[in-house]
């Protein structure tokens, strides 16, 4: 009879298979993990972690404040070229530099699977993506994203790598351009849902959160409003995707020839490539139409996307319906 007594049992109980209970035991996968407020604060913690003294290569199309961060440390950087199917061929450059600075366009993920045995450190920009994911094992890696380009999260960032991050540049106080954000974001809403405020109002708070964002320099935290809402955007992303997923079967019955990211796995914006971009774009601010363009001109660097690239959001703020109104005008447009 056992009783109440006090039994001492083996470290494996012969009648067991297992061990069970007690606090639950995490594997981990090795990776150091922080969250900040933005990726250029990633990427900012990044370079104050000892990679401002690394040679790194970079992709000839990207956002302007990846070089400017990069000149803002003195980091020592030259370009490799993308193609206008985002393919990117570096053949041996690589081994004259530490870093490949390797950005995921568009949801789509780069296939880095010659790169398992290369010594070199490899910077995946998953600015597009949910997920900051080592895919290949690769022992010399770093990832982030941005939660501000894929969800209505006003601010944050995760970053991950195989080595130590100095996680103490980063200040635990919220940006003040997160604040202003989400306060422009609920006058938006208002405005569109209940006929209050008016336009101006919350594009002069964006334009003012996006200058605070440019002149910071300092790494904050995640702000509380973001973390909260980063929970239930991961609660839902199943269904999140699958409307972009439906979204965007509709945008390829007519645009497939011209998109560019059409490996995307969580796709974001759809991409396409067109001639004579700036006019369509003009032609559908007309019809209350903004589609966004990635990215404005670098000065000094050549590559046609800068010309041809447009991109619609295809997130479930909108339906097929809205799709197939966007679909209609370019059609229009071109005449088709």
């Amino acid at each position: 009879m056992l009783g109440y007594q006090h039994t001492t049992f083996p470290r494996r109980c012969p009648m067991l298979a297992k061990l069970i209970g007690g606090e639950a035991e995490h594997k981990g996968d090795g990776l150091h993990s922080c969250l900040t407020d933005s990726g250029r604060s990633s990427l900012r913690l990044l370079l104050r972690s000892g990679f401002n003294k690394k040679r790194f290569l970079l992709p000839d199309y990207l956002c302007k404040i990846i070089p400017e961060v990069f000149d803002e440390f003195q980091v020592d950087y030259s370009y490799y070229h993308v193609h206008e199917d985002m393919s990117f061929d570096i053949g041996n450059t690589l081994q004259h530099f530490d870093v490949l600075y390797v950005i995921n366009y568009f949801g789509q993920q780069s296939d880095l699977s010659s790169l398992q045995e290369s010594s070199a450190w490899i910077l995946e920009d998953n600015v597009f993506l949910p997920i900051v994911e080592n895919r290949y094992n690769l022992k010399n890696w770093i990832g982030f994203n941005s939660f501000r380009k894929i969800s209505s999260l006003a601010d944050g960032s995760i970053i991950r790598a195989t080595c130590k991050l100095k996680d103490r540049q980063i200040n635990k106080s919220e940006a003040c351009f997160a604040t202003l954000k989400y306060e422009a974001k609920k006058i938006k809403y208002e405005y569109f849902h209940s006929d209050s405020h008016s336009e101006q109002e919350y594009l002069k708070l964006f334009a003012e959160a996006e200058q605070l964002i440019d002149d910071q320099r300092e790494i904050f935290s995640i702000s509380n409003a973001s973390l909260f809402n980063l929970l239930d955007f991961y609660l839902n992303i199943d269904r999140e995707y699958q409307t972009r997923n439906n979204n965007c079967k509709v945008l390829d019955e007519y645009l497939a020839p011209w998109r560019v990211n059409k490996r995307a796995k969580h796709p974001s914006l759809y991409a396409v490539s067109l001639e004579n971009r700036d006019n369509l774009r003009q032609y559908l601010f007309k019809h209350n139409i903004f589609l966004p363009v990635h990215w404005p001109k670098i000065a000094g660097i050549t590559n046609l996307l800068y010309d041809k690239i447009i991109s619609i959001p295809m997130d479930s703020r909108y339906g097929e319906d809205d799709m197939r109104n966007v679909v209609s005008l370019i059609r229009r447009f071109y005449g088709a």
